[in-house]
C-alpha cells in the first residue's frame, strides 16, 4: 500500500476507503510513507495507511477532441468563358469599304467592308477589328443626265466570325462622323476616313458626292477605303472563340 500510495503521490484521487468501512470523496492532496492527506467537503484529513483499504482515483475526463482544422476555403470553380456574345440592337458598326460602288449599280449588288475597332459587351472583344462583314445594295437610282437625283442605300447582311456566317440586319449606311473617326484613329491614322469629315480630303477616299450635295444627273458613289457607320436594327448573338 505504502509503495501503491508512493507511485501515486502526484495523481489525484476522489475515493477513499477505510477498514471501518468508512468512504470518503475527495481529492487525494499526497502524503508520505505512512500518512494520507485527503480532502474533503469537510476539509483536510490525514489518514493512517494502516486504516486504509484502498484509494481509488477517478478517470480523468477524456481531453476534448481537437475540433477537426477548417477545411481550406474552395476557391470558386473558374467561370467558363461565354460561348456567345449578344450584341443589342443600335451597336454601331464602323466599317471600311473594300470595294467601290455607286448608284450605277442595281439593288442586291454585294459589297465587302471591314469592321474598323473590336466590339464587345462589358468584356473581352466579341468581334475583333478586321472582322469582314459583307453588305449589299438595297436598292439604287441613277438619275438621268438632267433629270432626278441618283440614290443609294447600302445595308450590311453578315459578318464571318471564327469562320462561322452569322447574318445581320442594319440600318442605311452614314458617312462616319467625327467620334467614330477617333475611335477609329487611335494608333493608327484614318487616312481612307471620309475626306470631308476627316479634315483632309487629299489623304482619303471620300464619298464622290454625298447624298444632300448631288447635282442632277451626278452618280452616287462611294470608293474604296471610305469609312461608313451601320446601325444594328436587331440584336445579334456572335460565337466566341475560346
Amino acid at each position: 500500500m505504502v509503495a501503491v500510495l508512493g507511485l501515486g503521490l502526484s495523481v489525484r484521487g476522489d475515493i477513499l476507503e477505510l477498514k471501518n468501512g468508512t468512504v470518503l470523496n475527495g481529492k487525494y492532496d499526497g502524503g508520505t510513507a505512512g500518512t494520507v492527506r485527503f480532502e474533503t467537503s469537510a476539509g483536510q484529513q490525514v489518514l493512517e495507511t494502516p486504516q486504509i483499504i484502498a484509494l481509488t482515483f477517478t478517470t480523468p475526463a477524456p481531453a476534448a477532441v481537437a475540433s477537426a482544422a477548417p477545411a481550406p476555403a474552395q476557391l470558386p470553380a473558374p467561370v467558363a468563358a461565354p460561348s456567345s456574345v449578344t450584341l443589342p440592337a443600335g451597336t454601331t458598326l464602323l466599317v471600311r469599304m473594300m470595294d467601290s460602288v455607286s448608284s450605277r449599280n442595281g439593288a442586291g449588288t454585294p459589297f465587302t467592308t471591314r469592321l474598323e475597332y473590336d466590339l464587345g459587351v462589358g468584356g473581352p472583344a466579341a468581334v475583333k477589328g478586321g472582322t469582314i462583314i459583307y453588305g449589299r445594295i438595297g436598292s439604287s437610282t441613277q438619275a438621268g443626265r438632267a433629270v432626278g437625283r441618283s440614290t443609294l442605300d447600302l445595308r450590311l447582311a453578315q459578318m464571318v466570325i471564327n469562320g462561322q456566317p452569322v447574318p445581320i440586319m442594319t440600318s442605311g449606311y452614314q458617312e462616319a462622323g467625327q467620334a467614330s473617326i477617333a475611335k477609329a484613329a487611335k494608333g493608327a491614322a484614318a487616312g481612307a476616313a471620309i475626306g470631308a469629315i476627316a479634315g483632309n480630303a487629299g489623304k482619303g477616299a471620300a464619298i464622290g458626292a454625298t447624298a444632300g450635295a448631288l447635282t442632277r444627273g451626278q452618280t452616287l458613289t462611294i470608293p474604296p477605303g471610305t469609312l461608313l457607320e451601320f446601325s444594328l436594327m436587331q440584336p445579334v448573338t456572335v460565337p466566341v472563340a475560346n
